[in-house]
């Protein structure tokens, strides 16, 4: 995990790689909007334990249960990796 993750942090929603159906499989963008708190070992996921964040999506986005269209929700830290940066040159 990494400790890069905080309130502002532009990040993308990606699966896990562990095998786990992604909570949002359109791989939305988004900022971290506040902290979610932890997940608790063997309640959240196989992998147990780990930080949430809550997300605020630039899209609102469906899950994969087919429910929303949702603008935010609190995502654990395993499906989130930094936004690559935005370049000034084009």
């Amino acid at each position: 995990m990494s400790d890069d993750f905080g309130i502002g942090a532009q990040v993308v929603v990606r699966a896990a790689g562990t095998g786990e159906l992604a909570p949002w499989p359109d791989e939305p963008s988004g900022v971290i909007v506040r902290s979610g708190g932890s997940a608790l070992a063997g309640v959240w996921g196989r992998g147990g334990g780990g930080r949430m964040w809550w997300v605020e999506f630039d899209e609102p986005q469906t899950n994969s249960d087919g429910d929303g269209p949702f603008p935010s929700a609190q995502v654990h830290e395993k499906f989130l990796e930094l936004a690559p940066p935005v370049s000034d040159q084009e």
